[in-house]
């Protein structure tokens, strides 16, 4: 029993739990419902909770995919290496039959909830198995890839409640992962230097094709668009006439504040590598996210 408690809690861990904070995108379509059809607004949270379990589980079966088939590469990586499947502690014979009966009941419970769903999840599962073979070998695609996945999440969020996206919605959305995605390839690319033989990355081959240099760069624009994006989607006629509100441009400082609270979080204190520990971890940042929310929600119907 106690043998099977700590697979458990291993196969757990593998999980990565904590990561789950990425699929809270699914979210974000709620705020179209409650201006649309506020009537059904109970009915709406409760598909994105059901939708935010599924997904989690679909995400966390990949993750442990992945893990095991990393599991050498992951040896080599100063933290990676501490996971269970790297560091032999949950063994792939036990971890990927698991991972795969979790991954086939909730694609099932996907299929039976939503048919679009299921679809994008589909996709989801097949851009990473692309990911994982290939593309995550091709230089700036490998960051964009990832970017396309929190884009996944956010149409999640609209066809489990008929919601109509804007085109704006998706792309802030993409650059806005782009920027964290560049970020985290920062820190890594940092903390490997620093623990690697002679400055060199030895785990993922794909960083000894980045530097510093251009990796700041990359997120000073992503940065700039990011920003322009939402003002533009805030200021939108379409948008304002949608919202029935013209005052939007008022969450601006907001965003601006997030934005550059992870700027200051990564390049003065070293952090950026894991984005959930920031938004878990950073009162500041996590109270600024909340404050925006509320705000934007308060506009809406202030008006």
């Amino acid at each position: 029993m106690r043998k099977l408690m700590e697979t458990a809690a291993l196969f757990i861990q593998s999980m990565r739990i904590y990561q789950w904070v990425k699929n809270i995108f699914i979210f974000a379509p709620l705020v179209f419902a409650w201006l649309d059809l506020k009537s059904l607004l109970l009915n709406h949270v409760k598909n994105s909770l059901l939708a935010f379990l599924l997904f989690s589980l679909v995400a966390s079966s990949i993750y442990i995919f992945n893990d095991c088939f990393d599991k050498e590469k992951d040896r080599l990586h100063p933290e990676k290496k501490k996971r269970p499947i790297a560091s032999g502690a949950l063994s792939i014979k036990t971890a990927a039959p698991i991972a795969g009966i979790i991954l086939m009941i909730s694609l099932i419970a996907v299929f039976q909830f939503n048919r679009y769903f299921f679809y994008i999840a589909v996709g989801y599962i097949v851009l990473n198995i692309l990911y994982s073979y290939f593309l995550k070998k091709i230089v700036i695609l490998d960051v964009m890839i990832i970017a396309v996945g929190f884009v996944f999440r956010v149409e999640i969020g609209g066809v489990i409640n008929n919601i109509k996206l804007s085109p704006w919605i998706l792309i802030i959305t993409f650059l806005l992962a782009l920027f964290l995605g560049l970020v985290k390839r920062r820190q890594e690319l940092i903390k490997i230097n620093a623990s690697g033989i002679n400055g060199e990355p030895e785990t993922r081959k794909t960083l000894k094709e980045y530097n510093i240099s251009l990796l700041d760069q990359l997120i000073s624009i992503t940065t700039a668009t990011t920003l322009i994006s939402y003002i533009i989607y805030v200021t939108n006629p379409d948008i304002q006439q949608k919202f029935g509100t013209n005052v939007l441009y008022l969450t601006v400082p907001f965003v601006v504040f997030g934005i550059f609270r992870y700027l200051y979080l990564t390049y003065v204190k070293g952090k950026g590598e894991n984005t959930a520990e920031i938004i878990f971890s950073d009162i500041p940042f996590t109270a600024n996210g909340i404050i925006w929310v509320l705000v934007f929600i308060l506009l809406i119907f202030s008006k």
